[in-house]
């Protein structure tokens, strides 16, 4: 029957291909692999249908012989041989590893920080060696122990920020160390004007930014802060930028959220008609302190078309819903008026409706 000598297939040919892989191994054992895949082939095609053949084989029976088939298997041969050579390459490596773990008598926990002593920079900007100095780091026995890791990163910190890879070294030495100890990752962001704001900008060193204003204290971080408010109006217009800005507000001190404020307000047509700009308004409209809340509310209001952009935008939204729940009396009743003159096109925008529901609502404060 074919149903027996179709299994009986499947059990020679692991055979034969387990042969090949073991042949592989030794260059000069080729010619006998394929030799005897070609026996193989012989012995199992003798005796069966010419379909069995073809659907052995996948061509057809008759114009199938043993040379072809021993074309096959030599090209079997090569992929096993470069299979054989990754193997015993990434076996011989671990052996190595160990037996110099074994050597010194200690393991590769407590080896951390020293074998990666010289190679912190190089290993940051790749993605396995990233892993590792953020895993050292994390493990260091003491700050000393980390101090002395972060110490190949000095002078590295520019094109660290930006690396997608060893930017996440960064953020953990800056989760891990001590604030006094990240004064060379402040230090080299003010070591060139702009560069902190261009860090802003950047979708892997805003990260670094962020964290480190969130990490240092104030005094430490005094000059990152006014490089970034002389550039405040334009960091609320980009698209990545304003993420670091709406962090300052909510983390800054009094006098650089009350500065942060008047930019705001003086630049509000600008700010209000950019997309990234409704979050900051938004921030500000949310933390700020009453006071602060009117002015920003009634400069949002000077500028109509500043209310009704921010109406429908992701951010901007609740931008105008803080507005009309700051603002009182005739001012409120304009604001309102306004955005009734659009109502329609708010109710079914994909932001907007969050404002239209508002104004429509009877229990709305604008009511």
């Amino acid at each position: 029957g074919t149903y027996p000598l179709t299994s009986g297939l499947v059990v020679v040919q692991s055979r034969a291909m387990a042969g090949l892989v073991a042949a592989a191994a030794s260059p000069h054992a080729r010619e006998a692999a394929t030799n005897i895949s070609v026996s193989q082939h012989c012995v199992l095609t003798a005796g069966t249908s010419s379909q069995d053949h073809q659907n052995h084989c996948g061509r057809r029976a008759e114009h199938v012989d043993c040379c072809d088939f021993a074309e096959m298997d030599a090209c079997t041969v090569r992929k096993a041989t470069r299979f054989s050579t990754m193997v015993s390459t990434c076996s011989t490596t671990t052996v190595d590893w160990q037996s110099g773990v074994e050597e010194s008598g200690e393991d590769s926990d407590s080896d951390c920080d020293g074998s990666l002593a010289g190679q912190v920079w190089l290993l940051s900007q790749e993605p396995g060696g990233s892993r590792k100095v953020q895993e050292a780091l994390e493990v260091a026995p003491s700050d000393m122990a980390r101090e002395a890791l972060a110490e190949e990163l000095h002078g590295h910190v520019a094109k660290a920020m930006r690396c997608p890879h060893a930017n996440h070294v960064l953020q953990k030495c800056i989760a891990v160390m001590r604030p006094e100890s990240l004064q060379f990752i402040v230090d080299e962001l003010s070591a060139r004007e702009g560069l902190v704001v261009q860090a802003a900008k950047h979708r892997y060193a805003c990260r670094v930014v962020q964290h480190t204003l969130n990490k240092c204290s104030a005094s430490q971080s005094a000059g990152l802060v006014e490089a970034l408010l002389r550039d405040a109006a334009a960091l609320a217009c980009h698209a990545i930028g304003h993420y670091t800005l709406e962090q300052l507000f909510e983390l800054g001190t009094e006098d650089q959220r009350y500065r942060l404020v008047r930019i705001v307000e003086r630049n509000m047509r600008s700010i209000g008609l950019s997309t990234p700009g409704g979050g900051v308004v938004r921030t500000v409209l949310g933390s700020a302190a009453p006071e602060d809340k009117i002015w920003i509310a009634r400069a949002v209001l000077q500028h109509p078309e500043v209310l009704l952009f921010l109406a429908d935008q992701p951010q901007g939204n609740h931008a105008v819903v803080l507005v009309l729940q700051t603002l009182q009396d005739h001012e409120l009743s304009r604001a309102r008026g306004l955005l009734l003159q659009h109502v329609d096109k708010l109710k079914s925008s994909k932001f907007g409706h969050v404002v239209a529901k508002l104004l429509v609502s009877a229990d709305g404060p604008c009511a």
